[in-house]
């Protein structure tokens, strides 16, 4: 017996249908392109967000060291000064040698100057290193950033070691204290004494009481106002930076 099966016609798609079909897998590919753009976009912005927050730390803690800089440089330059009026007053007789060493040796058992201030830049190179610096808008606020860690920083390098140097020479062969500057505070009958064994054995004549002191006291006091110059640029380098920072938008 014969089996008859239905013949169904085919549809045919109309064009308007073939256009209808590709308009929307071209939307929904467009769309999930801009949408993987968008979240892109997103996780660039949140990553610099993230960096810049973290330079913010940074530089709060710079500020913290640069305050205690200038109150170490801004003292130390004042003593150098008293020093430098100390030694004048010696030379032209006005006062005594044990009077001028008295007050030198007082002097120098509060005098501290060599400390080095280095930025911290950590965060900084993060953000150069995603790529987080590309995405900053504020032409101002890119060259703050460079300003303050590219050519600032390399001039306090060179400041840095160069104090190191001017440190090492006043501290060991300029001016050796009695007991050691950095050394247990020692109590007035201990000073005497070893100013005496000092001066007895001939020690202060070679420093304190040379002609030459003044020249190297005034070399060092030059180079702690540069110093403390520096160290009021950076301040408000700090500042600056901080606040244009906080006013980045993304």
């Amino acid at each position: 017996m014969e089996v008859h099966h239905a013949h169904h016609p085919t549809h045919k798609k109309k064009w308007s249908e073939y256009i209808i079909e590709f308009v929307m897998l071209f939307a929904a590919v467009t769309l999930g392109f801009f949408a993987e753009n968008v979240r892109e976009h997103q996780v660039v912005e949140h990553k610099t967000q993230q960096n810049l927050e973290s330079v913010i730390l940074d530089l709060k803690k710079d500020s913290i060291l640069i305050q205690e800089r200038l109150k170490e440089y801004s003292k130390a330059s004042m003593m150098l000064e008293n020093l430098n009026t100390l030694s004048i007053n010696y030379q032209q007789s006005k006062i005594s040698k044990n009077d001028f060493l008295d007050s030198a040796i007082n002097i120098s058992y509060t005098l501290r100057f060599g400390t080095s201030f280095y930025i911290n830049n950590s965060s900084y190179k993060n953000t150069i290193a995603s790529g987080s610096f590309s995405n900053i808008n504020s032409i101002e606020l890119k060259r703050t950033i460079s300003d303050y860690y590219e050519v600032y920083g390399a001039k306090l390098n060179d400041n840095n070691r160069i104090l190191d140097d001017v440190v090492e020479y006043y501290n060991v062969y300029t001016f050796p204290v009695p007991g050691g500057r950095f050394g247990k505070n020692k109590t007035l009958d201990e000073r005497k004494f070893l100013k005496d064994y000092y001066i007895k054995n001939n020690m202060m004549n070679k420093y304190l009481l040379d002609k030459e002191f003044l020249t190297f006291n005034q070399k060092a006091k030059d180079r702690v106002d540069i110093y403390l110059r520096l160290m009021e640029t950076f301040n408000q380098k700090n500042t600056e930076l901080i606040s244009l920072l906080k006013n980045e938008k993304f």
